[in-house]
C-alpha cells in the first residue's frame, strides 16, 4: 500500500457548508477505501430516564432507512463487498465505520449517510432490536473488563456519569411509551446533524474525489450547530481498596486514578505514558515485575476520558504470588510512575515513541489510519511537543498527588450490592502496606528491531521447503509463514503455551517495529506468522529461533498452568470466541489425546521429529541471504516432500468444551468441510456463503433474537476449508440453536430456488472480480498464498477459484447447498453443551 503523504503527516481538516467537518487522506495504490463518521454524543448524552437510549439508537440505525431496507443497507452491502464494519457508543460520541473495495466506497457512503439521517425506527424492529440489546447486556454482564469498570464507577464517585448504566436492557428501553419515542427521536434531532458530525475518508481516490464524497454526505446531513455539553467535575470520594468477586475469571489488580481539569495535550501524553508503562522491553515495569514472579501482564486502560477529565486504569495479571502481595505490586507501580516522570526519561523515550508510532501508521490499512487520526491530538510530525511533555508533568502530579483506588478481583467470596446496572459483588476493604522496595528501576532498552541495520545480500541457496515467492512488494512489506508437523492426531497443548508464553516479549516488541508476530497451536501442527515490515524480520527471527529451540526454565512451569487454566472456559474472553480460538485444534483427529507435560526434554524431542514447510513473499531478493540464514537455524527437519492433507471424516463429531460446568450462555459453532478439493466447489460454497450471510444474521438475530454475537461465513483454518456458523444466545440451548440453523438452511433451498437467475450471476461475478487480492493489498494476498499451500493448493489458487466463480449456475448452488446441508463432508459441532442425540460422535 502506498500514501500520497508522510504516514505521520495529520490530515488537515475542513468544514463544510452544512458544518460537517472533514479530514481526507489519498493512499495511492491502494485497493481499499475506509470511511468513518464520528457523532459528537454518546451514552452520556441521553435522557437519564431512560439508560442506554444512546446505544439502542446506535443499533437501530442498521435496521432500514428512508432510502434502503435492511436488507439493502450497510451492513448486508459492505458484507457482500467482503469488507468490515461496526460502530460503537462511548460516552461522549459515536463512531460508525467500514472498510471495503475502493470502487464501492461511494455506494457505502450513500447508505451510510441515508441511515445517519433518515432511519426508519419501525416500532416492530425497536420491540426485536431490544432483545438485543438484552441479549448483549447478560453477556456483558458476566464479562469481567466490564463489571471492572462498573465496579470503580461504583467506588471513585455515584453520582458521576462514568458510574452510570449505559448499555440498556429490556428494563430501561421501554420503547412502547410515547414518551420514550419522544425521547429517541429528539436524541437524534439534537445530535444527528451535520454541525455534530465528523467525517474521515481514507482511498486511492484522488482528494478532489474524495472532497465530492464529503460534500455530498454534508448536502445530506441537516445543518444546525455544534451542541455543547457540560462536563460535572470528578473527584474521587473513596481512595480507598475494594475486592469484586469475578468467579470464573483470572484475579485482577487495578490501580484507578479519577484525573480532572487537565489540558487538551493529556491525551496524546497518556498515550506516550501507555506505550511505555504496558512496555515489555527488557528493564522496563512489566519485565521486571514478570522477572519477579509478581505478574504476567502489565497494560494502561482508559475507560473513560472527555474535556480533560477521565479515568485511568493500571490493570495487572497477577501470579499466585503477586496476588499474595497486593500492597507490594501496587507500591512498585507508583515508585515507577515516580522514576518514568523525572525529566531525564523525555529525551530517549520520546525519541523512541516517535519511531514506534511512525512505524505503526507505516503501510497501515485505510481503516487503521482513520481511527488513528480521528483523535485531533494524536502525535503526529507537528505535535506541539513541549505541550505534551507539559502535560504529562500535570498527568503524572495527579496520579502520584494522592493514593489511587485499588480494586481487587478473584473468587473471594463478597456480598451483593444493589446498583442500577450490572450486578456486582463488591465490598471494601482496609487499605494494605508495605516496606518500599529499591527496584533501581532503569531506562527500559531500545527496541532494536526498530532499527535493525541490515545487511543486505542474496542467499546462496534456498531451502527446498521454504517457498521463495515474488516480486518483491514496493511499500516495504514481506510475510513469512512457517509450519511445523507433528506425528498426525498428536497435541501439544502444555509445550505450545510454554513458547507463547516465552514469545511474549517478542511479539510486543515485534508489533512495535511493524511486524506482527503469531504462533498458532493447530493441534497437531504449529505455525509461526510474521508479517509486516520486511527489513526487521530476519533479525526478528535470528532473535526469537534460540527461544523456540529452548525457551526459559520459568516458561515451562507457566505454560502447564497455561494449558490447565485454557482448558476451563472462563468469562475474561468472549464465549463464541472461546470456542474459536479451540476449533482449529478440534479438527484434528479427534481421538487423539494430548500429550507431554510442559519441560524441555519433551519439547526436544518433538522438536525431532517435526517437519517443517514455509512461504516467503513479497521479499527483495536483497534479503534473502539474511533470512535464509536465520531459517537454517529453525528447529525440525525441513520437509522434503509436500505434507499429506487429512482428508474429511463424513461423520457429524460434537465437542462438548463445558466441562460439565452450567454458564448463564450458550455458544455455538457449526464448522461444516468441503467436501471435495476442486475449484469449482470451493466456488460455489464461497459464492453461497455471501449469498446467505447477510439473511442468517438477520434470521437469527433481528427476527428470532437469540443474541446479538450471530455470523456466518466461508473460512480456512489451517488446510481444513469450509462453511462456518457462529451464535452466542443467552435464551436458546445448543440443541435449539442447532435446529434454527438446520431451519435456515432449508429455508436457504426453497430461497435459492426462486432467485432470479440475474441476481445468482451478478454475486458469482462480483465474488470472482474480488476474489483474487490486488497486487496492492500486500496483506490479502500473501494471506490468499499461505491458505492456498496449507490446502495442499498452488499459490495460482485463487486464480483459478476466480476464474471458476464466472461459471457458476444456480444449480451449482443448490448442489453446493444441498451437500452443505446433508453434511456430505460431516459437520464438527463445538458447543459448551453435550449433543443433543446419539447422531453425533
Amino acid at each position: 500500500m502506498h500514501s500520497s503523504a508522510d504516514p505521520v503527516q495529520q490530515p488537515s481538516q475542513t468544514v463544510l457548508p452544512n458544518g460537517l467537518r472533514v479530514r481526507l487522506m489519498p493512499l495511492l495504490g491502494s485497493s481499499q477505501a475506509a470511511a468513518l463518521v464520528r457523532v459528537h454524543a454518546g451514552s452520556h448524552d441521553a435522557p437519564s430516564a431512560y439508560p442506554g437510549l444512546a446505544h439502542f439508537l446506535e443499533h437501530l440505525l442498521f435496521l432500514g432507512s428512508r432510502n434502503y431496507t435492511a436488507a439493502e443497507g450497510l451492513m448486508p452491502f459492505v458484507q457482500g463487498c467482503g469488507g468490515q464494519l461496526n460502530a460503537s457508543t462511548r460516552e461522549r460520541h459515536t463512531d460508525f465505520f467500514f472498510q471495503l473495495p475502493a470502487d464501492q466506497l461511494e455506494e457505502g457512503l450513500r447508505r451510510l449517510v441515508d441511515m445517519l439521517a433518515n432511519p426508519l425506527l419501525d416500532p416492530g424492529a425497536q420491540l426485536r432490536e431490544r432483545e438485543v440489546l438484552q441479549a448483549e447486556y447478560q453477556a456483558r454482564a458476566q464479562d469481567a473488563e466490564t463489571l471492572c469498570d462498573a465496579a470503580l464507577g461504583h467506588a471513585i464517585d455515584p453520582t458521576h456519569p462514568f458510574a452510570g448504566f449505559h448499555a440498556g436492557n429490556r428494563d430501561t428501553l421501554p420503547v412502547e411509551d410515547a414518551a420514550f419515542q419522544e425521547a429517541l427521536l429528539g436524541y437524534h434531532r439534537r445530535f444527528y446533524h451535520a454541525g455534530q458530525i465528523e467525517l474521515l475518508l481514507a482511498g486511492p481516490q484522488h482528494e478532489e474525489v474524495l472532497q465530492c464524497l464529503a460534500e455530498q454526505m454534508d448536502a445530506g446531513l441537516a445543518s444546525h450547530p455544534l451542541v455543547r455539553r457540560e462536563v460535572p467535575p470528578l473527584r474521587c470520594k473513596a481512595n480507598g481498596w475494594f475486592r469484586l468477586q469475578l468467579s470464573t475469571a483470572q484475579p485482577r489488580l487495578l490501580l484507578a486514578f479519577a484525573l480532572d481539569g487537565l489540558p487538551e495535550h493529556a491525551v496524546p501524553a497518556l498515550d506516550y505514558l501507555s506505550a511505555w508503562l504496558a512496555s515489555e522491553a527488557p528493564g522496563g515495569l512489566t519485565q521486571r515485575l514478570r522477572d519477579a514472579e509478581l505478574v504476567q501482564s502489565v497494560k494502561l486502560r482508559i475507560p473513560y476520558w472527555y474535556a480533560g477529565q477521565g479515568v485511568v486504569v493500571v490493570e495487572l495479571l497477577p501470579t499466585e504470588r503477586g496476588m499474595a502481595a497486593p500492597a507490594e505490586l501496587v507500591e512498585a507501580v507508583l515508585d515507577w510512575l515516580r522514576f518514568f516522570s523525572d525529566d531525564a526519561r523525555w529525551q530517549p523515550c520520546h525519541e523512541e515513541y516517535q519511531r514506534i508510532r511512525h512505524r505503526s501508521l507505516q503501510n497501515a490499512e485505510p481503516l487503521t489510519r482513520l481511527r488513528y487520526w480521528v483523535d485531533p491530538l494524536a502525535w503526529n510530525l507537528n505535535s506541539d511537543e513541549a505541550a505534551i511533555k507539559q502535560a504529562l508533568s500535570l498527568l503524572s502530579a495527579q496520579m502520584l498527588g494522592c493514593a489511587p483506588l485499588v480494586l481487587i478481583t478473584d473468587k473471594t467470596s463478597c456480598a451483593a450490592i444493589e446498583t442500577s446496572g450490572f450486578p456486582l459483588r463488591l465490598q471494601s476493604e482496609p487499605p494494605q502496606r508495605t516496606v518500599p522496595a529499591d527496584w533501581g528501576w532503569q531506562q527500559p532498552a531500545a527496541n532494536p528491531w526498530l532499527t535493525p541495520g541490515l545487511l543486505r545480500y542474496e542467499a546462496a541457496d534456498i531451502p527446498p521447503a521454504l517457498r521463495w515467492q515474488g516480486p518483491e512488494d514496493m511499500s516495504g512489506q514481506g510475510a513469512l509463514f512457517l509450519r511445523w508437523q507433528f506425528m498426525r492426531g498428536e497435541s501439544f497443548p502444555a509445550l505450545s503455551h510454554t513458547l507463547t508464553h516465552a514469545l511474549q516479549s517478542a511479539a510486543w516488541a515485534a508489533q512495535q517495529a511493524g511486524v506482527a508476530l503469531r504462533f498458532e497451536d493447530l493441534g497437531d501442527a504449529w505455525c509461526l506468522r510474521l508479517e509486516g515490515f520486511a527489513e526487521a524480520i530476519p533479525a526478528i527471527l535470528s532473535d526469537i529461533t534460540p527461544v523456540l529451540s529452548a525457551p526459559p526454565a520459568a516458561a515451562f512451569t507457566e505454560g502447564q498452568a497455561l494449558a490447565e487454566r485454557d482448558a476451563a472456559l472462563s468469562s475474561d474472553v468472549m464465549l463464541v470466541r472461546q470456542l474459536l480460538n479451540r476449533l482449529p485444534r478440534l479438527l484434528m483427529d479427534p481421538t487423539a489425546a494430548p500429550g507431554q507435560t510442559a519441560a524441555s526434554s519433551s519439547l526436544a524431542r518433538l522438536w525431532q521429529t517435526a517437519q517443517w514447510q514455509g512461504l516467503a513473499i513479497g521479499f527483495a531478493s536483497s534479503i534473502s541471504g539474511p533470512l535464509t540464514d536465520a531459517i537454517h537455524t529453525l528447529p525440525g527437519t525441513p520437509a522434503l516432500f509436500p505434507v499429506a492433507r487429512s482428508v474429511p471424516a463424513t461423520v457429524k463429531r460434537w465437542h462438548d468444551v463445558s466441562g460439565a460446568a452450567a454458564m448463564p450462555e450458550t455458544a455455538f459453532l457449526l464448522f461444516c468441510p468441503l467436501p471435495d478439493r476442486t475449484a469449482k466447489c470451493e466456488a460455489s460454497w464461497r459464492v453461497l456463503g455471501r449469498l446467505i450471510e447477510a439473511d442468517f444474521f438477520r434470521r437469527l438475530r433481528s427476527e428470532l433474537q437469540l443474541g446479538y454475537a450471530v455470523f456466518s461465513r466461508f473460512c480456512q483454518f489451517d488446510e481444513h476449508a469450509g462453511m462456518l456458523f457462529a451464535v452466542q444466545s443467552p435464551t436458546a440451548s445448543a440443541n435449539e440453536i442447532l435446529d434454527h440453523v438446520e431451519q435456515f438452511l432449508s429455508d436457504s433451498t426453497v430461497k435459492l430456488a426462486e432467485q432470479d437467475e440475474d441476481v445468482i450471476e451478478r454475486a458469482a461475478r462480483q465474488a470472482s472480480d474480488r476474489h483474487v487480492a490486488s497486487a496492492s493489498d500486500f496483506r490479502a494476498q500473501a494471506e490468499q498464498a499461505w491458505q492456498s499451500l496449507q490446502a495442499g493448493h498452488e499459490i495460482d489458487r485463487p486464480i483459478e477459484i476466480a476464474a471458476a466463480m464466472r461459471t457458476l449456475q444456480r444449480q451449482d448452488l443448490t448442489a453446493a447447498l444441498e451437500a452443505l446441508r446433508l453434511a456430505r463432508a460431516g459437520w464438527v459441532a463445538v458447543a459448551n453443551a453435550p449433543a443433543p442425540d446419539s447422531g453425533w460422535t
